[in-house]
């Protein structure tokens, strides 16, 4: 009769320690915050002294690849701020490409043939850059004056996407010809170039173009495609046709839920696809070139368990390029948090976010007052502490935007840049 006493006093002795660890290790962590973060003095585009970003630059070292986060879509205080960032990097640490979670045909491609001149550039920014950041006055000063003037230079920003969402104007009218031309490559039997002509002719149900959802057409593509593009006919393509033919795919698997209105999304769709699409820039397109990824928080974190990498399980960008085994360019993710936000959507002005208030032990609240935007890497930190230990910040995974939650975001990102006040996005005039 003793056995079940033993089995509850062990358990019980156990929560105890376990609770006096936690607590423990999340003091070292509030210690760690308060000890090594860096204040950043500014995030305005045209300061050209970059003493307070050193220590970022630092932490990121030799990276390949280094991704900025951003909590909300609207929240054009951190565009302002990664506007520097950039600039920085770009300047000082040689990263001349640029990619943003947006159309990956129509924003490499298109950047490619646009002219250069001042005017064509931005418009071409304007119309095919996905809106919630081109029509942002916060980003304007950036994307419409920054990039522009790095064109003349001897090493100008490089523009492109990852997205396999396909939404800009550039891939409504230059997309379809090249796929036809791709998928002539794959084509022998008559049932195959049926199939090529359904996954042709059904494009405008994955395009983002203000038409009639069409679940039926998104299905009929998908199918055809599915049914065309097997593994033997990939080793005809060329690395481009290839990765347009695996994004329109991508894009047709991607889209379909949502058209058939499913509760339950997929992010690893839409993510490992960004993830192929990151590869190819790196190793094919710019394989002499350190990149910059823009993207949401939710996109960049990498996995707290890299030991559980089944392919079963759903895997976000960073998960893949936080990866070894995936990803061998040495990876850099740089979360995003704030004390207070609005966040406004350019695309949805009229649905504004308000941040919930950090809560009292939080790392938000760990941080000085008087600082208005903050830098911490956690690299000395992980070296020390071995074992994800969960502690509250705003970091923004997905459903959780601008939303405490405790986690173990020095597992999750690098580093984190923090903004005390975030203003949402006014829209800018077109050009």
């Amino acid at each position: 009769m003793r056995i079940p006493f033993l089995i509850t006093f062990s358990l019980i002795a156990f929560l105890v320690l376990f609770c006096q660890t936690t607590a423990s290790s999340q003091k070292e962590i509030k210690r760690y915050v308060q000890e090594t973060s860096r204040q950043i003095t500014s995030i305005h585009i045209d300061s050209s002294n970059f003493d307070d970003l050193e220590v970022l630059g630092n932490a990121i070292g030799n990276a390949r690849i280094v991704a900025l986060g951003e909590q909300m879509h609207g929240d054009g205080t951190t565009f302002e701020a990664k506007g520097r960032i950039i600039k920085y990097l770009h300047e000082k640490k040689g990263f001349n490409v640029l990619v943003f979670e947006s159309d990956y045909f129509g924003l490499t491609y298109g950047f490619e043939k646009v002219d250069k001149t001042k005017d064509s550039l931005r418009r071409f920014l304007y119309q095919n850059l996905a809106g919630m950041w081109s029509w942002c006055d916060k980003a304007a000063p950036f994307l419409y004056n920054y990039i522009w003037e790095s064109q003349s230079t001897k090493s100008p920003l490089v523009i492109a996407g990852m997205d396999c969402q396909l939404q800009t104007p550039f891939s409504f009218t230059q997309l379809k010809p090249k796929l036809e031309s791709a998928l002539s490559k794959i084509t022998e039997t008559q049932i195959e170039k049926e199939w090529s002509v359904k996954v042709a002719d059904n494009l405008h149900a994955i395009f983002f173009n203000g038409q009639k959802a069409d679940p039926e057409a998104c299905q009929k593509g998908k199918l055809a495609l599915e049914n065309l593009y097997s593994s033997q006919k990939k080793k005809q393509l060329t690395s481009d046709e290839k990765v347009l033919v695996d994004n329109v795919l991508a894009a047709y698997r991607n889209i379909l839920p949502y058209l058939l209105k499913e509760q339950r999304r997929n992010f690893s769709i839409r993510d490992t696809q960004m993830f192929e699409n990151i590869m190819w820039l790196a190793n094919e397109k710019y394989p002499n070139e350190k990149i910059i990824i823009w993207a949401h928080n939710a996109h960049i974190v990498k996995r707290i368990d890299q030991t559980n990498n089944r392919a079963d399980t759903e895997n976000m960008l960073g998960h893949l390029l936080g990866d070894p085994q995936y990803n061998p360019h040495s990876y850099y993710a740089l979360g995003f948090t704030s004390a207070e936000a609005t966040s406004v959507w350019t695309t949805r002005p009229d649905y504004t976010t308000i941040a919930e208030e950090p809560v009292k032990n939080s790392f938000e609240n760990w941080l000085p007052k008087h600082w208005n935007y903050a830098f911490i890497d956690w690299t000395d930190l992980n070296q020390k502490m071995k074992f994800p230990v969960s502690f509250s910040m705003k970091g923004s995974l997905p459903m959780s935007q601008h939303r405490n939650q405790s986690y173990p975001w020095q597992k999750a990102y690098n580093g984190v840049f923090f903004i005390r006040k975030i203003e949402g996005c006014k829209t800018i005039p077109a050009f």
